[in-house]
């Protein structure tokens, strides 16, 4: 019995380094725009959990008949009993502190003021009654 020989059929070394190439190219598009959209998820997810530690820290004030304080500060903000985590794109301009007091109306007319790398969150607390106002204000100016 003969063996045949078989020419097998493969990628010369510039064919090779030409697919590789191609391939990083359209994987790091893709990761660059899938940062982006996992950014901007956390950012909402931040500010969503921001706005329930607001109003829960209110109605817990009352529950309880005594005075709690919120502080929101460039790493966190907590509370007595819950701390959530600034993420790295989410910048505070100061430290704020807010009391709520038995009746669990806050005792300050704050505005809290957030910093993002496309837009201002504002959040413009109102007395006594724990609500606040939301404005969103985007950046004319992109980093």
């Amino acid at each position: 019995m003969k063996l045949k020989n078989k020419t097998v059929s493969a990628f010369t070394l510039l064919e090779s380094l030409l697919t590789l190439g191609i391939s990083c190219f359209i994987i790091m598009m893709f990761s660059g725009s899938l940062n982006g959209i996992f950014q901007n998820v956390e950012e909402k997810i931040f500010f969503l959990s921001f706005e329930n530690l607001y109003c829960d820290t209110q109605k817990l004030a009352n529950a309880r008949q005594q005075i709690l304080t919120l502080t929101v500060s460039q790493e966190e903000v907590s509370t007595d009993f819950s701390t959530v985590k600034l993420p790295p794109s989410v910048k505070v301009d100061k430290t704020y502190q807010v009391n709520y007091d038995k009746a669990g109306g806050d005792s300050s007319l704050a505005k809290l003021t957030f910093q993002t790398s496309d837009k201002e969150v504002n959040y413009q607390l109102y007395l006594g009654s724990g609500k606040y106002k939301k404005t969103e204000t985007k950046s004319l100016h992109t980093p």
